[in-house]
């Protein structure tokens, strides 16, 4: 018995065909706004902490996410009339698809909300917000990002989830199609047609949830992937940036080119904003290096440049005469292999301005973490590792500690000890005291002070020029995306500048 074609196309633009699926859709649509109404009334109350107001949020969980959705269908059907209460086919379906959703669409929006930072609630509670506001104009806006991909999955689910409706003889799609495949006896090519109308609607609703991820959370549309950056080949490099290559890559330590990182007319734009426009930049084994300029300079990019946390749009960064995220060859740059990126960034530490440490990790978790997956050594030697780590950072008592029981200046400390734990030949901080108290500055500043006296190659970004002037051996101002001025410490702060970097100056000090 084989395919037939005519049959086929015959069902696929079938009239019947087309109205169960616009009768599908719509039901689902019905179906899944009742649910995710139902699931944003829900989910507060079962985060409540009043027990009378938990449990009956709980109950109707328990009873519609632990029942076959079936068994719920047929209920609404043929044992609510034994009951007095006699409802139409159509309104059955939708409130037995309706409920059971709404259990489910509840812990969705319950994870939503717990996604919101305290402080958000705290924030708006303070400037004397009623708690329906706090959560209909901060806390649900904020939660809309987390619940909106599961939502879409759930949505996915509820066109096929109409097809149960046949139980009660509601004409949806799949029992229009098993109608017709017993009347032609043709069920393969049948259920085949009702498959593409499945994939066409599951299809436009993958555009629309796209659409709607990218309308609630515009700064992540903005930025891209989040887990990786799209990495393009140069091609046609700047004469000077294919001299620099000649000289720098494959030298090491060793050769004509004695520093350890050297840029190149890095460039690097962000939509209509260049944040770097054509840095050349150098450090020397062992020294220290303190950036500092106006926000939004390009200070953090650099930095994020130096270790391929992001991908230069010109120029070329080399670190121990390798180019970073990229090989040279005779078309110009290329990017490397994951794997190739990956050993790179083992040997540049980096700490960052709002710590990031794991936070469902200990203190002693969070360091021993990447030894332990990264380097290969065994659990206990990774552990007595981060161990003697976290004791050289004056944290040793808070070994077991989570990073919310930690203050800022302790998690700062925590994400010092977890670079290090790597032993980078370079370490980079961005702006490491910026969201610190006054209370704990110091504290880390104390630790950076420990690696520059050991000799740690170190390049800084910091608004701290007092310490900068202590530690660092130089000094480099950026704006707009360009070194303005370096120089050596002593010489940076006394001789004179750039009229930039005076005004700038002038505001610090």
């Amino acid at each position: 018995m084989g395919w037939n074609w005519p049959i086929f196309l015959d069902a696929l633009t079938s009239p019947l065909l087309l109205r169960a699926a616009w009768t599908t859709v719509w039901v689902a649509v019905v179906a899944q706004t009742i649910g995710t109404v139902i699931g944003v009334l829900v989910a507060p109350t079962m985060l409540s902490p009043r027990l009378l107001v938990r449990v009956p949020a709980l109950g109707y969980r328990w009873v519609f996410q632990g029942t076959p959705l079936l068994v719920q269908i047929l209920a609404f059907f043929a044992v609510l009339p034994q009951l007095g209460l006699s409802l139409s086919v159509v309104t059955s379906g939708l409130l037995a698809l309706g409920l059971n959703e709404g259990a489910r669409m509840a812990e969705i929006v319950r994870a939503g909300l717990m996604s919101v930072d305290s402080g958000q609630r705290e924030a708006a509670l303070s400037i004397g917000l009623k708690r329906w506001q706090v959560f209909v104009l901060i806390v649900l806006p904020q939660s809309v990002k987390v619940i909106i991909p599961p939502l879409g999955n759930n949505f996915n689910y509820m066109l096929k989830a109409t097809s149960l409706l046949a139980a009660i003889s509601f004409a949806e799609l799949l029992r229009t199609s098993l109608q017709m495949a017993q009347f032609t006896t043709r069920p393969l090519e049948i259920y085949s047609a009702a498959t593409i109308y499945y994939l066409a609607m599951t299809s436009v609703w993958d555009s629309v949830q796209h659409r709607l991820e990218r309308w609630t959370d515009p700064a992540q549309a903005a930025r891209g992937p989040a887990l990786w950056e799209r990495r393009h080949a140069q091609t046609n490099l700047e004469p000077t940036v294919e001299s620099f290559l000649a000289r720098t890559v494959g030298n090491g330590l060793a050769g004509a080119a004695r520093s350890l990182v050297e840029t190149c007319r890095v460039r690097k734009v962000y939509g209509t904003h260049t944040a770097l426009d054509g840095v050349d930049f150098a450090v020397e084994p062992g020294e220290v290096i303190a950036i500092i300029g106006p926000s939004g300079c390009g200070k953090t990019t650099l930095l994020r440049c130096l270790n391929a946390l992001a991908s230069p749009d010109g120029g070329a960064v080399v670190v121990g005469g390798e180019p970073v995220g990229m090989t040279s060859d005779s078309g110009g740059l290329v990017p490397i292999p994951t794997r190739a990126m990956d050993r790179q960034r083992r040997e540049i530490g980096f700490v960052f301005q709002r710590f990031h440490l794991f936070r469902h990790l200990t203190a002693i978790e969070n360091v021993a973490l990447a030894p332990r997956l990264v380097l290969r050594k065994s659990r206990a030697e990774a552990t007595e590792l981060a161990r003697s780590l976290l004791a050289r950072v004056g944290l040793a008592e808070k070994a077991t500690a989570y990073p919310g029981q930690l203050s800022g200046g302790q998690q700062q400390r925590v994400a010092i000890a977890r670079a290090l734990a790597m032993k980078p030949r370079l370490m980079l901080f961005d702006e490491p005291t910026s969201a610190l108290d006054p209370e704990t500055v110091q504290d880390v500043l104390d630790v950076i002070r420990t690696l520059v006296r050991d000799g740690m190659t170190i390049v800084m970004v910091t608004h701290e020029v007092g310490f900068a002037r202590d530690v660092a051996d130089r000094i480099v101002f950026m704006s707009e995306g360009k070194i303005v001025d370096q120089a050596p410490t002593r010489e940076f702060f006394t001789a004179g500048r750039d009229p930039r970097t005076e005004e700038f100056l002038a505001k610090l000090l």
